[in-house]
């Protein structure tokens, strides 16, 4: 008779009144400890850039599209991440889940030295979800889950017979996701976005995207801009086209998606234009280069995921009804990188 095959999914530590006694002998902060402090542009490095198009004054839902109205802006931001120095306790029968919570806010400043954007939030480490454990992996011990094996207290005081007796355990929950972001954005947007650490590296430079990669770009198909046709593969020279009349553009003048979307690539203000207008992650590409990086850690997190739990987007009755935020996706690179003249890596 064949031995059945071992299950790869193991109990956890048991729990114990206790435990964890800290954040950092029970649940523990994974890589979000690396964030702990303030973040800022340093002085002459690299700023930011966002596009956003938005409604054009006197439009509405009716209008015919493409009319709308393109900014772009360098920034400069502050980035404050605070730990919460005790572990979250989620009870669920079986099992016991101590959240490590990360307290952030951020704040956006132009060239001009306005405010552009705040923002404040939470993010959660949830446990690592790798199967089977790994005690030597500093995202796994200290554990952020356990067991919680019934016994005969608990089987008394919660009147758990006849179904349950001492001893008995059920299934273990096993985390899909190992990090979950929440913020409430002053527009009138609330964001709960979940994920993983996807890709880590030592001695090279994360690759961000490939030039024009479709979903990193500012503009689309669904625009009417297809970017193997209407952009120069391998290149980042301005294609012949944008410097045409609104009315000489192919495939319909003024109603081609090239005379909507030109604006987008003769940009010119506030330090931004192309190709960063185009495809603004080309910023972190530029500012990657020629640094030398000891280490980095990707993490992507998703209000939307193909199969199971979801994260979500709530917005207020404005937003909703007339820019309704459907879906939001968010990568962060941590990267340790060296300093050329003393060897080390920059704090």
């Amino acid at each position: 008779m064949k031995e059945p095959q071992k299950s790869s999914v193991k109990p956890y530590r048991e729990w114990e009144q206790g435990l964890p006694k800290g954040p950092f002998d029970g649940a523990q902060f994974g890589i979000l400890s690396k964030l702990n402090g303030t973040w800022v542009n340093w002085k002459g490095g690299p700023t930011g850039l966002h596009t956003t198009p938005m409604p054009s004054p006197g439009t509405s839902s009716e209008t015919v599209f493409g009319v709308f109205h393109f900014k772009s802006q360098e920034y400069r931001e502050q980035l404050k991440f605070t730990q919460v120095n005790a572990p979250v306790r989620n009870r669920a029968g079986s099992n016991e889940q101590f959240n490590a919570a990360l307290k952030y806010e951020t704040a956006i400043i132009d060239n001009d030295n306005l405010l552009q954007h705040f923002e404040d939030g939470m993010y959660l480490w949830l446990g690592d979800h790798q199967m089977p454990w790994d005690p030597k992996s500093p995202y796994q011990n200290p554990p952020n889950m356990f067991k919680h094996t019934s016994d005969a207290e608990s089987v008394k005081t919660d009147g758990a017979e006849p179904v349950l007796g001492p001893g008995e355990l059920g299934p273990q929950f096993i985390p899909p996701y190992q990090i979950s972001r929440s913020g409430v954005i002053p527009h009138g947007t609330t964001i709960h976005l979940t994920g993983n650490i996807t890709d880590s590296g030592e001695g090279k430079a994360p690759h961000i995207a490939n030039l024009w990669e479709q979903q990193y770009l500012a503009v689309s198909p669904t625009m009417g801009i297809n970017p193997e046709k209407d952009l120069i593969p391998g290149s980042r020279e301005k294609p012949d086209w944008t410097a045409l009349p609104r009315e000489d553009q192919e495939n319909g003048g003024v109603n081609s998606g090239r005379a909507y979307f030109e604006k987008i690539f003769n940009y010119d203000e506030s330090g931004a234009k192309f190709p960063y207008t185009v495809q603004p992650n080309l910023k972190l590409t530029d500012a990657n280069e020629g640094v030398k990086f000891k280490r980095y850690d990707m993490i992507e997190l998703d209000s939307f995921h193909n199969t199971g739990v979801q994260g979500g987007i709530v917005n207020n009755v404005m937003v909703e009804r007339y820019c309704r935020v459907a879906r939001m996706r968010y990568r962060m690179w941590i990267e340790e990188v060296v300093d050329g003249e003393t060897g080390k890596v920059v704090d």
